[in-house]
């Protein structure tokens, strides 16, 4: 967790599809900007208590008097304690839920820096990323080797519970606060799982979070693969050499990264590439261009169409010296936006053949705004599609040889039938 294209006013950053859950209130779960306020008095007698700048512009055609008597009336009335800045933080949060769209929301100043910080790529927490979906917070992957991960965290599990806690009981961001925590304190998670008949409890122990985003491997094979997931061993035909490489999120350091791995490809000559994406749940748009374009050989790698439905094309980014080698691209449903955008390329223009199961089908704009408090609006302005106009999101990527996981087996089944299609040419 991706976001595609995170513009911050003011200066322009590609900013992470991916939100590790770790990373904090991110997701709502992955420019508009509603102004609403009163014209220098109450509309009821009752001036809004500590709120200031209320001169605002109001679109046409709707009565702002309705949220200012509602305002007024809970001030005045309700034996709770009310906050202005809490009542306004969670007044533009249901504004913009108003969208129906899991990737469209508010951060309070807190989450923002929060979220500016996580993305940078160290974080404390157990490394799985959640969108609402649904209306529940759902996991898209947990990060390869993280807390989470180790635990047995997988796409697709449901929140129910943490520590003591119940999701149903407190908003998003708390949740994703209360998962979060220091290096070394555990945490408790209840988990809703499809093929499970009853709640699956997790204690895990949170963690540093070191996201080193590219690594690869150089391996001989010999013969089959079926039964082997080291990329080491087999009894039969001539020894194929195999470039390996995992790409668990598209971030700032995931071209760089990327660019040594080419060039060690190059210099190797192997016999074919598995990309492995499962889990990648995104990162920077630009870097999932910069990575398809070593395999796709010069125009269209994705299109974007926005609110008017106008599309735009985005290219390769350099030349694709990668595009002579035979090349299998590993997904799940833990690949997310970035890593639907670079499959989504290869498929679509028989630069690779996508091998696993079915993406997440995330595959959508957001733009980052900041506000002038340091909170911020993540408002989803664009879609993304595939060269052949294939929309991603809600659809997701559907490889070209289907092969579900299995966690009884002690082989991955999927990299097996990597290695079988490089080895065998089918």
């Amino acid at each position: 967790m991706l976001i595609s294209n995170y513009n911050f006013r003011g200066r322009s950053l590609r900013h992470l599809i991916v939100f590790l859950l770790a990373l904090a209130t991110i997701f709502g779960v992955f420019l508009l900007g509603y102004s609403y306020g009163q014209k220098g008095k109450s509309f009821f007698g009752i001036m809004a208590k500590d709120v200031t700048n209320t001169e605002v512009g109001m679109p046409s055609g709707v009565d702002f008097s309705l949220y200012w008597q509602a305002w007024n009336k809970l001030q005045s009335d309700s034996v709770f304690d009310t906050n202005s800045q809490s009542m306004l933080y969670n007044s533009i949060s249901g504004l913009l839920s108003s969208v129906s769209d899991p990737y469209t929301v508010f951060f309070t100043p807190k989450d923002n820096q929060i979220f500016k910080s996580d993305i940078e790529g160290q974080f404390d927490g157990i490394g799985v990323e959640l969108v609402m979906k649904n209306g529940l917070p759902t996991v898209v992957a947990p990060l390869s080797d993280s807390p989470g991960a180790k635990a047995g965290i997988k796409a697709g599990d449901i929140i129910l519970q943490v520590d003591d806690v119940k999701s149903a009981d407190i908003g998003f961001n708390e949740l994703i606060e209360k998962i979060r925590g220091k290096k070394g304190t555990t945490v408790k998670l209840q988990i809703a799982r499809a093929d499970a008949d009853k709640p699956l409890t997790f204690s895990i122990v949170r963690d540093t979070i070191t996201i080193k985003s590219v690594t690869w491997e150089e391996k001989e094979q010999t013969g089959p693969s079926t039964g082997s997931t080291s990329l080491t061993t087999g009894s039969l035909g001539a020894s194929k050499k195999i470039m390996y490489v995992k790409v668990r999120q598209f971030g700032d350091d995931t071209s760089s990264l990327f660019a040594d791995f080419a060039a060690a490809t190059i210099k190797a000559k192997p016999d074919g590439i598995i990309v492995d994406l499962r889990d990648d749940p995104g990162g920077y748009f630009q870097s999932a261009i910069d990575l398809s374009s070593y395999f796709v050989d010069g125009g269209t790698i994705v299109e974007q169409q926005n609110k008017a439905g106008v599309k735009q094309d985005f290219s390769t980014s350099h030349s694709a010296t990668l595009k002579n080698f035979k090349t299998a691209v590993l997904v799940n449903g833990g690949s997310a936006s970035a890593s639907e955008i670079f499959s989504g390329a290869l498929q679509d223009r028989k630069a690779g053949t996508l091998i696993g199961e079915k993406t997440f089908g995330k595959g959508s704009v957001q733009e980052l705004v900041e506000l002038k408090d340091g909170s911020a609006l993540k408002i989803t302005i664009a879609k993304w599609l595939t060269p052949n106009g294939r929309t991603i999101n809600g659809e997701g990527i559907t490889p070209d040889i289907e092969i579900k996981s299995d966690s009884t087996n002690t082989t991955d089944l999927q990299l097996d039938r990597a290695l079988d299609f490089i080895i065998n040419g089918k």
